[in-house]
């Protein structure tokens, strides 16, 4: 038993020095670094090369309570402090949890912009126009030069396929409708910021993907680090989704006038990866049943589930002529 606890002590001390580390060495890239919000326009060009691999993103706890040590040294005092202050060792609340969470998904979304191309399935649900759509499940290719997406519904419109790839199709999205329909309309060239394209997403197919997500929740939390105050959070580490160790992200804010677009927002960030796995956003509503406010107030829910990266993906996989898609090319 003493050894069990001794192992359970030592664990806690690891994981949260990896964030001190992570945050001493982060937090000066991070406030107001163009080059983590620009989207694919902002990113730089990498080269590419193989998956990223966990230990790339997380070195040996020897070398994180080194890392710690040494970043205490260079003034970030404050972060200890924090840490030091906590009730529970694997829980941080307040603006720290933010800059920690923050400084994660900026690591997060700097190695995997150099991963070239993934795989998974994604669950996507979105409130529009005040309705609350079905849960769908997306089967979902993404290359990351040039910017490409195929996508594939398993539910919902099952059948339903989509091609984006940045520069061509006159900068148009190509959707094939699931079923009959689609047999009847065949292939059809949208504008991505259309009207009837936006009527059943709430963002256009330029955002989709896992970066993207990643990029759009780092814009919100500078936000929240600059302005300091109206909201409540906190970081959880040792959390787990669909079976991958996590850390959570929990935070709510004060009112409207603080984020007029989220209430409350649960974001769960993989330990390995450290990118936005699962994305749980909630917004303002009014006269709200109490016991039933984050059902009614749901607007977001998105998750990535048996993720596979580096899959050599090539032009094959993003063409309309692919014979494995069975398009219906006018």
């Amino acid at each position: 038993m003493v050894r069990s606890e001794r192992r359970e002590t030592s664990y806690s001390r690891n994981s949260l020095a990896l964030l001190v580390a992570i945050v001493a060495l982060g937090i000066a890239h991070l406030n107001f670094d163009p080059t983590c919000t620009g989207g694919e326009g902002g990113r730089k060009h990498h080269p590419r090369r193989a998956a990223i691999l966990p230990h790339s993103v997380a070195p040996e706890s020897g070398t994180i309570l080194t890392s710690a040590s040494a970043a205490d040294e260079t003034g970030s005092s404050g972060v200890t402090a924090a840490l030091a202050g906590q009730e529970d060792p694997n829980r941080l609340s307040g603006v720290w949890a933010v800059k920690m969470a923050a400084a994660l998904l900026q690591k997060g979304c700097d190695n995997f912009s150099r991963v070239p191309d993934y795989t998974a399935n994604m669950f996507k649900q979105e409130r529009i126009q005040g309705a609350l759509s079905d849960g769908q499940n997306i089967d979902l290719k993404v290359r990351h030069e040039p910017f490409s997406i195929y996508m594939k519904w398993q539910s919902g419109d099952r059948g339903r396929q989509l091609i984006y790839v940045q520069g061509q199709n006159d900068g148009n999205m190509l959707v094939q409708p699931g079923g009959i329909k689609g047999r009847l309309t065949g292939l059809l060239s949208l504008e991505p910021t259309g009207s009837l394209a936006l009527s059943e997403s709430r963002y256009p197919i330029m955002k989709a993907g896992l970066l993207q997500l990643g990029f759009s929740i780092l814009e919100y939390q500078k936000q929240d680090i600059a302005r300091g105050t109206g909201f409540r959070c906190d970081l959880q580490d040792r959390q787990d989704f669909d079976g991958r160790a996590c850390y959570l992200y929990h935070i709510e804010y004060e009112s409207p006038e603080v984020n007029a677009t989220y209430r409350k927002s649960l974001i769960f960030i993989d330990n390995e990866l450290l990118m936005p796995i699962c994305v749980k956003n909630f917004g303002w509503v009014k006269d709200a049943n109490p016991q039933q406010l984050d059902e009614e107030s749901l607007i977001e829910f998105y998750a990535y589930t048996d993720l596979r990266m580096s899959q050599e993906l090539g032009a094959v996989d993003f063409d309309q002529h692919n014979r494995e898609y069975k398009l219906r090319v006018r």
